[in-house]
Order: structure tokens, then C-alpha cells, then sequence
């Protein structure tokens, strides 16, 4: 039993800015809607004809302390969701999006606003490091982010760059980053408003606007949502609901002198009702438990030249508040504040420099449990990359001195090359590491009868992944193999008197397999996109627990006339093994297959008119023992952009 068990048993209980903001890539007369991007050979150079990077599939923001790559010039297998992408899928939840990204899965603890995971290519969810709008949100109380509450209305661009990355981001990226861009780093004047209503009495309702001041703009997006939702018990009880409110503002481009200043708040509030076990027979009953999460994030950077070099000042914050009632009553609070400062020089237009420092802080409180030392954590990185013609060649280093574990150095290298026939060859190999969490450290729940384990050391992996891509004409494909092996694996330990506690494991973890992804589009009004991954994740021979052993996603979108668009998408999860509490033994989950369909007519050159379908075939299935997801349902809105 893995670490996620450690999450599931506390579920009673309590129910680092590396990626640059769109903001942060110096477009000139930015456009969200008509995105042109060409590729200067000679000079290796991307000319912006429009600025349109929420559009474009060519330009990799993640990775880059600086600036952006072209996706040519990344070594490591990496998926973008363009604005046009999360708008034709149309799906609520950004959980539900990324589910056609190769390698990543989803797990649902109950209905829309429940905690929700993902995993990449075998890793838990707490070795997946997430970034919105320049900061990073994971929870540093245990180290992981829950989808749950992130609806998909604000969100514009979606980079996820797969496998071992702590070369460059540190602790928490040995599975991968994911790189949420919402409308808060927008430099373009634009208004936008949604409402919707729909199945289980769900309402949603949008708005966002960017206003320019002078060469700066403000932007101020809100977001409100409910739902009554259903008895994720699956026992026909009182209907478990969920509501978030999320309010961000941003402001960008603001030039004073030779400093550039750009800055971002937000706030996101999430109240969901879930049912425990009140009779501890491993089985959910229905009861009135709430979780209520307070989640809170600044972010303020300064960009300068000096010396020769491009760089980059940033301070951010982060403080997730949990409060849960019911069972096992709990407050906790898990904060991160980081500082760091990035300076970016080019020579000879081949060879890019980047060096980077890092002051990172986490701090966890928890309501009647002793005082908990905070975690300082000081990151040094040199990242380096050679493009020129068709050879990109890449090499990271980084070194962590930390003052409650022992200092660690990952290290990444990457190549690739380009042939004459439109295709490209691409290897990474680097190292990753996960400190153990606040709570896995120090945590202390007498009633549930945990206690932390101070001792723990960190998780370590080392992984490689080679791909080929290949352009022809209208159709591309991508193909990647990978391998990772993580040494000094967390996980929960059961005592014989019901206490629990968390040990390294002195085992390894393996973690492989192949995944394709392709688009085509064979005429103008079609385009198609999927993706096919097989993984095989064991601990010492034996099958780690929600990890399925195949995964599938594919979107179509036709548009017979220039105002209608009609979409398909169905996503396909193989089975996967689960921890069934009621017997503490594994058992299989089967697979399962979700069928979407999104209907948009646009009214006029500002409004249109939506119909979404979510899980048509009425699918019964879990992706956690013991909880009852979503049937079929139905959902109609209006949105207005101007």
C-alpha cells in the first residue's frame, strides 16, 4: 500500500514559481484570437505575427525561468491545450480536460468539487508539481493539489511537461509539472461572461475583463459555482454538493524605468459535503461531513536587463487553509512563500544561459497538534542549451540545501534532432527527488491514531524517456518510451494495534511504458486528436494501486459552418487496482469508457449558445473503492466575448 493510502485514511480527518506567466514573455501587441507563429530558421527565432500564445501549440512557457522554447527545442515529451483545445472540449473541470494528455490519469473521490488526483505516468499525485499563473500550488501540508475545485472557465493555456524534472523545479516534479495559464496574465482589452445551468440543479457563472492602463492592463477575472451533486456513497442517501468562488486580479506590464513589473492575487474558496465512515467497517455512510479549503496566492515579478542578461525577480506566496467537520473534525494550514531571482544571456545565438537561486519556506499548522518546524529550503540551478540548425542539445543542474534533510543535487540532460523529412528525435535522462511531506514528517491525529514519522528520508528516482515526432502534411504523431525507477518509496504502515504511521520502503518502484498521441485534420472542417498509453507500475513485482494499466483519450471536432461547432471526445481508463478498506486487501477496479458531446452555435460575433453532454453512455463506475461518481448529464449556457 502506497503513500496515497496515507491520504485516503486521513480523508475521515481532513477530508515554486519555475514557469513564467504568459505576462512574463515579452509579446508586442498581444491577441488571444488570431494566432500566427512562424518559425525563423536562420535565426531560430519565433516571429509573432499577432502575439497569440494562448493559441499556439509552438510556444512551451514551462521549463523556461525566461522567455518561452519552441516545441522543437524541448527535449522532454511535452502536451499543450490551447484556448481552442479547452474551449472545444468545453468540459467543467480541468481534471476532465487533461484527460486526453498521454500518460495521466484521474481520480474522483466522489462528484463535481470532491477531492480529485492525478497521476503522472505512474507517479503519485504528490510527485505531479502544479503551476497557475506562476505559482506553485501543490499543498505543502501534504504535498500534492487537488483538482477538485479548479474549473475550466478562466483557464487559457495548459502545458504538461512529463517525467523527471527536478533539474529545474526541485522537489515535487518527479512525475512531471503541469502549467496552468489562466486570463489573469492577459495584455489585450477583452470582456467575457458566462452562465450555466444544468444537471444535479448546476449553476456556474463567469466573468472576466482586462482593462488597459496606459502600456499596463488590469485584469480581474471571478468565478462562482454550485451544485447539489449525488450520494457519493452510492447508498440513494442525502445528495452530497459542492460550491467553489474564485476571484483573481492581475497587473501586468507595468513599466517603471528599465523595471517591468507585473503582479497577481487570488483567492478560491470551496465548500464540498462528502460522507465518512462513522462505523470504521470500510464502507461510507451517509452522513452531513464538510471540508471547507481556502486557498490563497500572490505573486509579484520584475524583469530588467543588466550586465548582458534578461532577469527575472520574483516573490510568491501560497497558503491553503483546510477546515473539516464531521468524523474527525480537523483545521489545518500549509504555506509556502518563495523568492528567487533568474538572469537569462544568449551567445552567439546558439548558446543559451540561464542561472537561478531560490528561497523557499513551508510552514504547516494543524489544530491542537504540537508546534511544527517550519522547512527552508535554498535551490541553486544552472540550465544550459545549444540550438542550432537541427541540434538541440540541453543540461540542467540543480542543488538543494535543505536544513531538515540532506542536501541533494538532480541533474537533467536532453538532446534532439531534426531530419529532412519533417521528423524529429528526442531523449531526456535526469533525476528527480520528493522531500516527504509536513505531515508525513510531523503530523500527529490521536483520534485516527497516525503520527508522523520525522525520520523519513526523501524519495528519489532516476528515469529516461526517448521519443520521435513526425509532421505529414495535415496528420502528426508523437511516440514516447520511458522508464523511471524510485528509490526510498513512502509509504503507510498498519500496526497490529490499529496505529499507523509511514516508513521508507527499502524496495524499489518501477515505472514504464509507451505513449502515442496523434492529430489530424483531413479536411478543413474536421480536425481529430487522440492519444494511447500502457503503463506498468510495480513495488517489488506487485502492481501499485491506482495506476491503470491503459489509458486512451479522442476528440473530434467538425464545423460545418463558420458559426456551428460540434464535439466528440471519449476517454477510455483500463482497470486499475485499489485498496478495498473493508478487507485491507486489493482488489480491481474495472476499466471504463467516458462519452462527451459539446454543441456551440454562435449567435453573433459576441455571443453564443452552448448544449454539453457529460458521461452519455451513463457509465457506473469508481475510480476510488467504495465512491460513487457521476451518471449521465446535461448542461446549456450562454458566453459572451468582447
Amino acid at each position: 500500500m502506497k503513500r496515497l493510502l496515507l491520504g485516503v485514511a486521513l480523508l475521515s480527518i481532513a477530508g515554486p514559481a519555475f514557469a513564467q506567466t504568459q505576462d512574463n514573455v515579452d509579446y508586442s501587441n498581444q491577441k488571444m484570437w488570431d494566432a500566427v507563429a512562424e518559425k525563423d530558421k536562420e535565426n531560430n527565432t519565433i516571429t509573432i505575427a499577432h502575439g497569440a500564445p494562448f493559441n499556439s501549440d509552438e510556444i512551451i512557457v514551462t521549463g523556461n525561468f525566461i522567455g518561452y522554447s519552441n516545441a522543437d527545442e524541448v527535449t522532454a515529451p511535452v502536451s499543450v491545450l490551447t484556448q481552442d483545445d479547452i474551449e472545444s472540449r468545453n468540459q467543467a473541470f480541468i481534471s476532465d480536460i487533461l484527460r486526453t494528455v498521454p500518460g495521466l490519469a484521474v481520480s474522483h473521490s466522489g462528484g463535481g468539487g470532491s477531492l480529485t488526483q492525478l497521476r503522472l505516468r505512474g507517479s503519485e499525485a504528490n510527485h505531479v508539481l502544479v503551476i497557475i499563473d506562476g505559482v506553485q500550488v501543490n499543498n505543502p501540508t501534504d504535498g500534492a493539489f487537488d483538482f477538485g475545485g479548479l474549473r475550466s472557465e478562466d483557464v487559457v493555456k495548459i502545458e504538461v511537461l512529463r517525467g523527471e524534472q527536478s533539474a529545474i523545479y526541485g522537489s515535487d516534479a518527479v512525475g512531471g509539472v503541469i502549467n496552468i495559464i489562466t486570463r489573469a496574465g492577459s495584455n489585450r482589452e477583452q470582456w467575457r461572461a458566462s452562465v450555466e445551468y444544468g444537471s444535479r440543479e448546476t449553476i456556474e457563472g463567469q466573468f472576466s475583463g482586462v482593462v488597459p492602463l496606459g502600456d499596463a492592463t488590469l485584469s480581474i477575472n471571478g468565478n462562482a459555482f454550485q451544485t447539489e451533486g449525488f450520494d457519493i456513497s452510492g447508498l440513494d442517501g442525502e445528495k452530497d454538493g459542492a460550491d467553489t468562488r474564485r476571484l483573481s486580479i492581475g497587473l501586468n506590464q507595468v513599466e517603471l524605468g528599465g523595471l517591468t513589473l507585473s503582479g497577481q492575487a487570488s483567492v478560491n474558496l470551496r465548500a464540498t459535503d462528502f460522507d465518512g465512515d462513522t462505523d470504521f467497517d470500510g464502507r461510507l455512510n451517509n452522513t452531513d461531513s464538510t471540508t471547507d479549503v481556502k486557498t490563497t496566492t500572490a505573486r509579484l515579478d520584475g524583469r530588467f536587463e543588466l550586465a548582458g542578461f534578461d532577469h527575472l525577480l520574483q516573490v510568491s506566496t501560497v497558503e491553503t487553509e483546510t477546515d473539516t467537520q464531521g468524523g474527525f473534525s480537523s483545521l489545518s494550514i500549509g504555506s509556502r512563500d518563495t523568492a528567487s531571482w533568474a538572469a537569462k544571456r544568449t551567445f552567439n545565438h546558439d548558446h543559451d544561459l540561464t542561472l537561478f537561486g531560490e528561497f523557499e519556506r513551508e510552514t504547516y499548522e494543524f489544530e491542537g497538534d504540537p508546534d511544527v518546524p517550519s522547512i527552508d529550503n535554498y535551490g541553486l540551478v544552472a540550465d544550459y542549451k545549444f540550438n542550432k540548425d537541427d541540434l538541440t542539445i540541453t543540461a540542467s543542474a540543480r542543488h538543494d540545501i535543505n536544513d531538515v534533510f540532506a542536501n541533494a543535487t538532480t541533474w537533467r540532460l536532453g538532446a534532439g534532432y531534426e531530419f529532412d523529412w519533417e521528423g524529429r528525435l528526442r531523449g531526456s535522462i535526469g533525476t528527480g527527488v520528493k522531500n516527504p511531506t509536513l505531515i508525513e514528517l510531523f503530523g500527529f491525529f490521536p483520534e485516527s491514531r497516525f503520527t508522523g514519522n520525522p525520520d523519513l528520508q526523501p524519495e528519489t528516482s532516476l528515469g529516461f524517456s526517448i521519443g520521435y515526432e513526425q509532421e505529414l502534411k495535415d496528420f502528426e504523431f508523437a511516440i514516447d518510451l520511458f522508464r523511471s525507477e524510485l528509490k526510498d518509496e513512502i509509504t503507510t504502515l498498519f500496526n497490529a494495534d490499529f496505529t499507523t504511521t509511514v516508513v521508507n520502503l527499502e524496495t524499489d518502484s518501477t515505472r514504464q511504458g509507451l505513449e502515442i498521441a496523434a492529430k489530424w485534420k483531413p479536411v478543413d472542417e474536421l480536425y481529430l486528436g487522440g492519444s494511447v498509453s500502457f503503463l506498468n507500475s510495480e513495488e517489488n513485482d506487485v502492481e501499485e494501486i491506482r495506476r491503470p494499466d491503459f489509458l486512451a483519450g479522442f476528440d473530434a471536432t467538425w464545423v460545418p459552418i463558420d458559426t456551428l461547432y460540434l464535439t466528440l471526445t471519449v476517454d477510455h481508463t483500463g482497470s486499475q487496482i485499489d485498496t478495498d478498506f473493508a478487507t485491507f486487501s486489493n482488489v480491481e477496479l474495472d476499466a471504463y469508457t467516458l462519452v462527451g458531446a459539446n454543441i456551440k452555435y454562435e449567435l453573433s460575433d459576441i455571443v453564443s449558445i452552448y448544449v454539453r453532454g457529460t458521461n452519455l453512455l451513463n457509465e457506473d463506475y469508481q475510480d476510488v473503492v467504495g465512491f460513487a461518481t457521476a451518471g449521465r448529464g446535461l448542461f446549456t449556457g450562454l458566453t459572451a466575448n468582447f
